[in-house]
């Protein structure tokens, strides 16, 4: 219990730090007393007309009259004082502590399944034969995951599926950019290294986890491809992670 309200008081400790350092949320701080002054405002009007209301009532007990002025104004100002520490504070926490999807990306992998129309039949690890997965922009890549060997196996008659667990490289132009800049994708592109360049896809499918937090998972749809690559261009799935 100790090292917990410890704990409570540092991140609390922090918050305030940030908070009243920042000259970022000082136009928040002007803005949130503006509406608390018009609140109370309200608040003293409201009182006033409540007060007229019971004095019809009370016109022989000035004391309760008084007291149940001063009561619906204790009472109404608690409840600004709540919900405006309700929302200041969450939008604090949110500050202090991003969404997965805010942070900056450190770690990616893909695992990669792609069923297409062969004969080939056998359980077979290409030790030396990869492929990749892109998130790609205006043709140039956003992220890449890739490895150097896959996996290819015999599920049913005329249909081979090739498996790839690909990983980011530390070196890839998309670490230390926050996740949701892959919103800026305009299609998924998917490549196989052993795999003629010149054969039918007839289902696929990929799961990607970044930073081990942030995790969805898409379909290829069947298609014919002359150049080895696979493509996703809809990305409905990523606009509804990462709004």
């Amino acid at each position: 219990m100790l090292e917990s309200r410890i704990n409570e008081l540092i991140m609390e400790t922090e918050l305030l730090k940030k908070l009243s350092t920042d000259p970022a949320l000082w136009p928040y701080y002007m803005f949130l007393a503006g509406i608390t002054i018009f609140i109370l405002k309200i608040i003293n009007a409201a009182a006033d007309a409540a007060t007229k209301h019971l004095s019809e009532k009370v016109k022989k007990r000035k004391g309760l009259l008084s007291l149940s002025k001063v009561a619906a104004q204790v009472v109404m100002i608690s409840l600004v004082i709540y919900i405006s520490n309700a929302f200041y504070w969450s939008r604090a926490i949110d500050q202090l502590v991003p969404s997965p999807t805010s942070k900056p990306i450190n770690t990616c992998e893909t695992t990669v399944e792609i069923v297409i129309e062969s004969d080939d039949k056998g359980d077979t690890h290409f030790m030396d034969t990869g492929g990749y997965l892109a998130f790609v922009h205006n043709d140039q890549p956003l992220l890449i995951t890739a490895a150097p060997d896959s996996w290819g196996r015999s599920i049913a008659p005329k249909e081979y599926m090739y498996r790839g667990i690909f990983r980011m490289d530390a070196t890839d132009t998309a670490v230390g950019k926050s996740v949701d800049m892959l919103r800026q994708t305009q299609y998924v592109q998917v490549g196989f290294q052993h795999i003629t360049k010149d054969y039918s896809l007839i289902r696929g499918k990929a799961l990607c986890v970044i930073n081990s937090e942030v995790r969805f998972e898409f379909s290829f749809p069947a298609q014919r491809t002359l150049d080895g690559k696979v493509f996703v261009r809809d990305l409905e799935f990523l606009e509804k992670l990462l709004r």
